[in-house]
């Protein structure tokens, strides 16, 4: 194995960190790392996962649950098999933050179904001025929203997590007219409703299908806004493009103003386009 002099110096830090560490089999864990994430010893085992790979993708398997890992708005984000696989087209919430003057130094932000964490990490790397909350309780979800938490805490990204349902009104008691935004990704596919193979077989169905229209977790997220936002608070929350009406109204019939759905052209993809519905809390 040849590796630069940068290669061996991180691998002379990784094995100092793994020692500090405490784990019990040094030497393994480091050779296993290294050849996961620096160069490969054995070329025909290499091949040969390669190849279990690519026939796992035939099979409609997510790219993301195959090799474990995805980028989201220059975050590596771990994922897997039973947790919904963040898309480019949430970062039109991230968009709408930095242009938009709306959000104070120090104001607290709730990213509800937040799967992996990638909407509420997004926010809190790009404005570490903001306390985020990422507040997901799929059980499975939630192991792979806590590694990325953790993992990403040495890289200066900070935020916390809580494990809640969203119709649990003692578990957001204490957030009760604090919140200066909450952002979302629901599932809002109606259940009927046929999609690729990707997320109609292979992501959790709770994660995806939402009523017979769609817009069952969007409702209790609606009313949940209600009681924690501040005057003045936000709500931003991601849907399918056919249900930008059907949201508006939702929103309206709770009382928000200065209602605003952003369709981001330029996020989207043959999965779907990326919208947003936008609205805040009156004084």
């Amino acid at each position: 194995m040849s590796l630069s002099e940068r290669e061996c110096i991180a691998i002379h830090q990784a094995r100092a960190l793994l020692q500090e560490s405490g784990v019990w089999s040094l030497e393994e864990d480091l050779s296993c790392l290294v050849d996961r994430f620096i160069e490969r010893a054995d070329k025909k085992r290499a091949l040969e996962e390669f190849m279990l790979a690519v026939h796992e993708r035939c099979n409609r398997i997510p790219l993301g649950h195959i090799v474990g890992t995805v980028d989201f708005d220059d975050l590596p984000l771990v994922v897997g098999s039973g947790v919904f696989i963040p898309r480019s087209h949430s970062r039109v919430i991230h968009k709408w933050i930095e242009s938009s003057a709306a959000m104070p130094s120090g104001a607290k932000v709730l990213d509800l179904c937040a799967g992996s964490g990638a909407i509420g990490l997004a926010i809190a790397r790009r404005r570490p001025d903001l306390k985020v909350t990422c507040v997901e309780f799929d059980p499975i979800a939630v192991q792979y929203l806590k590694r990325n938490i953790d993992r990403l805490s040495c890289k200066g990204v900070q935020a916390n997590h809580l494990c809640a349902d969203i119709g649990d009104e003692q578990a957001f008691a204490p957030f009760e007219k604090q919140i200066g935004l909450i952002v979302a990704n629901p599932p809002y596919v109606p259940q009927a409703q046929e999609l690729l193979p990707e997320w109609g077989e292979h992501h959790p169905q709770a994660s995806v299908y939402s009523g017979t229209d769609g817009l069952e977790m969007i409702r209790q997220i609606i009313a949940l806004a209600d009681r924690l936002l501040v005057r003045d608070g936000w709500l931003v929350m991601e849907h399918g493009e056919g249900q930008a009406e059907a949201v508006r109204e939702l929103f309206r019939r709770d009382h928000l103003t200065d209602i605003e759905t952003v369709i981001d052209k330029d996020e989207s993809d043959a999965s779907g386009s990326s919208v947003i519905t936008i609205g805040r809390k009156p004084q």
